[in-house]
């Protein structure tokens, strides 16, 4: 079954706060998972957003 995370929790998980998840899904949609909205609010699926961020892992050369 699909967890959803909601703007606070995927804040904590990037190390973000809530207003610069929102900010960043406005003006740089690339910079944040993408997400669906479930009864008007943003949600983000967990295994969606973990795959994201191992995709936007920087390697150290």
């Amino acid at each position: 079954m699909n967890r959803y995370i909601g703007v606070e929790e995927l804040g904590q998980l990037m190390g973000l706060s809530k207003n610069t998840i929102y900010r960043r899904r406005t003006y740089m949609p690339t910079t944040v998972p993408p997400a669906i909205k479930i009864g008007g609010r943003l949600r983000w699926q967990l295994d969606t957003v973990s795959k994201w961020l191992e995709e936007h892992e920087e390697v150290a050369q």
